[in-house]
């Protein structure tokens, strides 16, 4: 009986195996060479290349920043070189008005001194005076001339310097009117110019409101004649300070009294608020001084009436102003300066210590 080869289920060869093994190699290369050209999504490359832009972004608005800053510190620092410098000048200007300051105050010193040695003594004035003294005469302002004409204002602002006083003293008695402190004053400054009327003088003194009256015995006096002095003196004290300001009735009444006074003395408070009945000036509806039915008279028409009268009949000769204060008329000073600077007088607003 022939024995059978025996057979085995699995029979695995060496070829086999190195088949299997070269496969194996086979699909590793295969994998690897898949993976090193398989490119990254495209989506994670935007992103980045984002990022990166947005991030050079801020790195270039970081420098700009940086830049303003640095001008901006440049500039300040420049500003304040500059003001440094400008602080140091002031501070030169400022050590040189002391020092003119202080040269100033004592030339001033020395001319009082001066003037306070040589002015004559009070006793022998022809008016005597109450007041302070001969050592307070006003610098700038010295009565002189020939023939002198003086107008004291006597209307009813010459009482006080407030409006509110004004009107209760204007409608109040008599003796209210007179001791009206800007009134005493106003006395103390006429008496004070009669009694630097030089000796060989002529003087006229006319007080004025809304008419014009001479004072004294008679429309010229000498200055000599100490009784024709004292006459003025008295119809001074009996004034009463009432009525309006006519100016232009004051100078036309001065005119036709002295016609050839050689310098004219003025003592008021403001600028005239009535006009005489006179042709060439122009009424307009707010400024109608010649028909005198206005409650109120505004600045404006003041002025415009003080500039009529100055250019109607004040006489050419130097004017000497003495402005005594008053409440809300701002116009005044500067039209009074005019006038006696135009006529080569003086325009003084005394202290109210004087005199």
């Amino acid at each position: 009986m022939q024995k059978r080869r025996t057979e085995e289920g699995f029979n695995l060869s060496f070829l086999d195996v190195m088949a299997c093994g070269l496969g194996a190699v086979l699909m590793i290369l295969i994998v690897v060479k898949f993976q090193a050209s398989t490119d990254a999504p495209s989506t994670e490359i935007e992103r980045l290349k984002h990022e990166l832009a947005a991030t050079q972004q801020q790195a270039q608005s970081l420098q700009k920043k940086v830049s303003i800053a640095q001008q901006s510190f440049a500039q300040t620092d420049a500003q304040n070189s500059d003001t440094q410098q400008q602080i140091a000048a002031l501070e030169l200007v400022q050590q040189a008005t002391k020092q003119a300051l202080s040269e100033q105050r004592a030339v001033v010193a020395d001319l009082e001194s001066a003037v306070a040695a040589a002015a004559p003594l009070q006793v022998d004035d022809p008016i005597q005076l109450q007041g302070t003294g001969e050592e307070n005469y006003l610098l700038g302002l010295k009565v002189e001339g020939r023939r002198i004409g003086i107008m004291i204002d006597a209307s009813a602002s010459m009482t006080d310097e407030q409006l509110i006083q004004i009107i209760r003293r204007k409608i109040g008695p008599t003796a209210q009117k007179q001791q009206g402190p800007k009134w005493q004053r106003t006395k103390r400054v006429a008496k004070w110019m009669l009694a630097r009327v030089p000796k060989n003088a002529q003087v006229s003194v006319i007080s004025f409101n809304s008419s014009a009256q001479v004072l004294g015995n008679r429309p010229v006096s000498s200055a000599k004649v100490q009784s024709s002095l004292q006459a003025i003196v008295n119809d001074i004290d009996a004034l009463v300070p009432h009525n309006g300001t006519n100016l232009y009735g004051a100078l036309q009444t001065m005119r036709s009294t002295f016609a050839d006074l050689d310098a004219l003395y003025i003592i008021t408070d403001g600028l005239p608020t009535m006009l005489s009945a006179v042709q060439g000036f122009r009424e307009t509806k707010t400024c109608k001084p010649l028909t005198g039915n206005m409650k109120t008279i505004d600045g404006d028409c003041r002025a415009r009436i003080h500039q009529f009268s100055i250019a109607q009949v004040a006489p050419k000769v130097p004017t000497h102003i003495v402005l005594l204060p008053l409440e809300g008329d701002p116009l005044a000073p500067a039209l009074y300066w005019n006038w006696a600077n135009n006529t080569g007088g003086t325009m003084i607003s005394p202290a109210r210590s004087w005199p």
